[in-house]
């Protein structure tokens, strides 16, 4: 199988010969006991192209992907297929291109872009649990 850096998908055949797209599976370290987190994660369920392609995971079982668990709990973490890692807004970035609201994701590496979903996206993880509060989880 031959995978295309660009967009993390791989290449290879079906049954009938026909060329097809697999993307690489990844794996999201998210606060299970944070409502926002879970309604993230139930809107992208709802919206993905391969949901089997992505593993939802506590923060807590984040040292397999080097990080602290209280560095995880406060930002979302995802971890990519052939070993990369993205925090906050960028692992969102990258959530977005495996749902199919993927056509949009050029405009989030606009000039500009960056710099305002960092700061939005920690104003949100600050304030997540004052904002839908905190509970069991799912």
């Amino acid at each position: 199988m031959k995978t295309n850096r660009k967009n993390g998908t791989s290449a290879g055949f079906n049954n009938t010969g026909k060329k097809v797209e697999r993307m690489r599976r990844v794996t999201v370290y998210y606060d299970r006991h944070c409502h926002l987190c879970q309604r993230l994660r139930t809107w992208y369920l709802r919206l993905a192209r391969n949901p089997s392609a992505v593993v939802w995971r506590h923060y807590t079982d984040a040292p397999a992907c080097g990080l602290d668990g209280k560095g995880c709990g406060e930002t979302m973490a995802v971890e990519t297929g052939d070993g990369r890692h993205f925090h906050g807004f960028y692992a969102v970035r990258v959530l977005i291109g495996y749902t199919w609201l993927g056509f949009a994701k050029p405009l989030l590496y606009l000039p500009g872009a960056s710099w305002l979903g960092e700061r939005g996206y920690a104003w949100v993880a600050r304030n997540r649990y004052r904002l839908m509060g905190k509970g069991e989880p799912n």
